[in-house]
């Protein structure tokens, strides 16, 4: 008993020691790389020390003598708070995140291997100007002053991933744009959905599909998908909106013009964007930075304040490649060109490596995939591949004068190509687009075209003039929403997957309304949530028969006003929106990546009004021939059911926020134990993705896991930039147990933004903590 005894007491003191250890190791972890905004800190290659003060929510305002000082206190301030994020994105574009992760990233390496990313970013880094490689150098060495400060006391994500960062480099900078670029204009995989359609239902159908019925199909292109394409496509990529609008001062409360943003994008920890203010003479702006880049992104200049949507412009093609037998050449029109090859290594966490061609043609990287046993091989072409200066045009943006000055600057951008919408001092508003366009050889940008015949190749980038523009409008007011924002009588080709049109008629109806606008009521309308296209919708519902449950939920529907809230009808809404989709498309794209965004509203609609054929509606898996009217009164039903059984019979306290959840993760969120410190709880959400506040996702489980939405909410005042607002959905800080990594969410569910403090008073009113960084010791 006394050998038993003594045993449990050697157990429990071990146990405790043990638990003590782990706790003791917990404590080291989670306080390893804690952000500095106080006192002082060393950045050598400074000309003078700088001055940055943090507000209340670590907002930084920095106070440089030079832009390159300016750009090294960013980069340095980018690292401080969001290392692990910046090393993760550069490893990314440069297929290197295998070095990080293991071989689970092997693949995505491969793929942005093919695409060659840090090739693109090595050609744009020789067609930046002089001053645009100053700035890059300068973001570097800033970066490089923090991490050479910190090797011994990295971040949480770094340690957990073993990282030790390389020293950041200009072209590293230059690929964390052209993942934006990927994010917002890469449609490649679009053609590719397109093909699948063409295989499986025919050339008719797939143009009814499309809203497309005179489309042009090159005879090459639909034998291929007739013969070979069978395989289900890639699944389609969240689509990344945005809202932006401006009143001038005919509609302003304070006799200023008035511009509002929120691009919809990934809703992950830490934010996408980081915000500043930076200052020095030759340069002030405001707004929102992205870790990487060493410039105001979203904002506002002393004049001038800008906002983006995406045009949703097609500058991405596939080019169908008949390739020699050794596959080293391609065809072009009868004679045979070589392509460029290299091989690269691929490097892997814990040893191991693999090595991988890259291919290219005279159009672009080469792409393949397997069908039925045969390797289809496409050369792709992106406007992100032409080399341009991407940080010009938007360290323009902050030192315009007024908005007659952005046509000009927009020009000088290629890729992504983004709604310009903007306000200046003078009360002016204007809309052009950042970005160009392609001059097409032959066909709109649908579907694949055979690389073989030149006359089909691109003609290059179609002249900036041949853009939407608008400067001081009739109505005073403006705003984009994804849709087609060209004006009547638009003499140019503009191929679009644009967006459906209601988001955008919705925040141009509520502008007209009235002509005392300030930033606070512009802001309201970022979380707006009424669906002018539910309405449309549910308007064209054929009454059911009475007594019935599909006839309930048509009453309840018809009774609603379109408002996607949390609780209410807009949980029935959603049930049955995904019930009709379901049962009229699912059917014949169940061996395909199904409906893309871009058309699954329109022909939704089109199914009801007639405009659709009704064989769309006919289960081909069933015997039976179902109507229009049995398709939608099958969709009421089990709607209605699924909806009672979950909430009950009262309609009115159906839970949508149980539908419609956000969950904060963080890239690391999934590993195992220490990984769900980065995450934060699931919040429910309203509005969808027709509705000005947008949150959307997919239908996982029962449940929409919203993953999109909101990535930051900007209201700006052009001539007193003291007056505008701005919020983050998580915080500035990348660090999961430091106080500003979620401390903005609360204020950004609850609609509510903060000030951005412009003013030398007002900076100096809201600092809460100042910190010096200098060149000496």
């Amino acid at each position: 008993m006394r050998l038993l005894a003594r045993i449990a007491r050697w157990s429990l003191t071990t146990l405790a020691l043990l638990t003590l250890a782990a706790a003791g190791v917990f404590l080291w972890w989670r306080g390893h790389g804690e952000p500095q905004r106080a006192g002082r800190a060393l950045l050598s290659t400074l000309g003078n020390s700088v001055m940055v003060r943090f507000d209340d929510a670590a907002v930084p305002h920095i106070a440089a003598t030079s832009l390159d000082d300016a750009a090294r206190a960013l980069g340095w301030l980018h690292a401080n708070e969001r290392m692990g994020q910046m090393e993760l994105q550069r490893h990314y574009a440069a297929g290197r995140l295998a070095e990080l992760v293991g071989s689970e990233a092997l693949s995505t390496d491969r793929r942005m291997r093919q695409l060659g990313f840090a090739r693109a970013a090595r050609r744009n880094l020789e067609a930046c100007s002089e001053r645009s490689r100053e700035l890059l150098q300068a973001y570097a060495q800033g970066v490089n002053a923090w991490l050479d400060a910190h090797r011994d006391d990295l971040p949480p994500d770094l340690v957990l991933l073993r990282a030790q960062p390389e020293p950041w480099r200009e072209e590293d900078s230059l690929g964390i744009q052209l993942l934006m670029a990927q994010m917002l204009s890469f449609g490649e995989w679009r053609e590719r959905a397109r093909l699948r359609w063409l295989g499986t239902l025919g050339l008719d159908r797939t143009r009814e599909l499309m809203g497309m019925r005179e489309l042009e199909v090159d005879a090459d292109i639909l034998a291929l998908a007739q013969t070979t394409v069978r395989e289900r496509a890639p699944e389609e990529k969240a689509s990344n909106g945005s809202n932006n609008w401006a009143v001038a001062a005919a509609r302003s409360e304070t006799g200023s013009a008035l511009v509002a943003n929120d691009p919809h994008l990934a809703l992950d920890l830490p934010s996408l964007w980081y915000q500043a203010q930076m200052r020095c003479p030759q340069y002030e702006a405001s707004g929102f930075t992205i870790p990487g880049l060493p410039m105001v992104v979203v904002g506002q200049g002393a004049r001038v304040a800008w906002g983006f949507t995406n045009t949703e412009l097609d500058v991405c093609d596939l080019f169908l490649e008949r390739v020699s037998e050794d596959g080293r050449l391609v065809e072009r029109d009868g004679e045979w060109l070589p392509l460029s090859i290299e091989r690269e290594t691929i490097r892997v966490r814990d040893g191991g490596e693999e090595s991988v061609e890259w291919r290219a043609s005279d159009i672009g990287p080469l792409s393949e995939s397997l069908e039925r046993g045969r390797t289809i091989t496409y050369s792709i072409a992106w406007t992100a591949y032409e080399p341009f200066d991407p940080l010009e045009p938007f360290l323009a943006l902050g030192t315009a004068r007024t908005v007659a000055d952005t046509p000009a600057i927009a020009a000088r951008f290629v890729c992504p190509p983004q709604n310009l919408v903007c306000g200046d001092a003078d009360g002016a508003i204007a809309h052009t687009i950042l970005g160009r366009a392609v001059a097409r050889g032959a066909g709109v940008g649908k579907l694949p075209l055979p690389a073989w015949k030149r006359s089909n190749h691109w003609r290059g980038l179609a002249p900036h003039e041949r853009m939407p523009l608008a400067i001081e409008p009739d109505s005073r007011a403006l705003a984009t929403a994804n849709e087609d924002s060209r004006p009547p009588g638009f003499p140019w080709p503009y191929p679009q997957d644009s967006a459906a049109p209601h988001r955008g008629r919705r925040i141009r109806e509520q502008l007209l309304e009235r002509s005392n606008w300030n930033v606070d009521s512009l802001a309201s309308l970022q979380t707006d949530t009424t669906s002018l296209y539910a309405r449309e919708l549910v308007a064209q519902l054929a009454e059911p028969a009475a007594g019935t449950d599909a006839h309930r939920a048509w009453r309840a529907l018809r009774n609603w006003d379109g408002n996607m809230t949390l609780r209410g009808p807009s949980a029935l809404y959603a049930l049955f929106e995904r019930e009709l989709g379901a049962r009229v498309f699912g059917d014949e794209l169940a061996s395909t990546s199904g409906l893309l965004h871009s058309d699954r509203y329109r022909a939704l609609l089109e199914v009801l009004s007639g405009e659709l054929d009704e064989r769309w509606c006919d289960d081909v898996r069933t015997q039976a021939r179902e109507t229009r009217g049995e398709i939608v009164a099958a969709a009421l039903t089990a709607s209605w059911a699924e909806g009672a059984a979950r909430f009950g019979d009262d309609v009115s306290r159906w839970d949508y926020g149980a539908l419609h959840r956000w969950t904060p993760e963080h890239k690391l969120g999934g590993a195992p134990v220490l990984g769900s410190f980065f995450n934060r709880p699931a919040e429910p959400v309203p509005g969808n993705d027709t509705c000005p506040c947008v949150f959307t996702g997919a239908w996982n489980d029962g449940v929409i896991d919203v993953n999109h939405g909101a990535s930051l909410r900007l209201s700006a005042d052009c001539a007193n930039p003291d007056r505008s607002l701005a919020i983050l959905p998580g915080g500035q800080s990348g660090h999961p147990f430091d106080a500003h990594y979620d401390d903005q969410i609360e204020s950004y569910l609850g609609g509510r933004l903060r000030p951005m403090h412009w003013s030398e008073s007002a900076i100096r009113a809201a600092a809460v903590t100042t910190l010096e960084l200098s060149a000496t010791p």
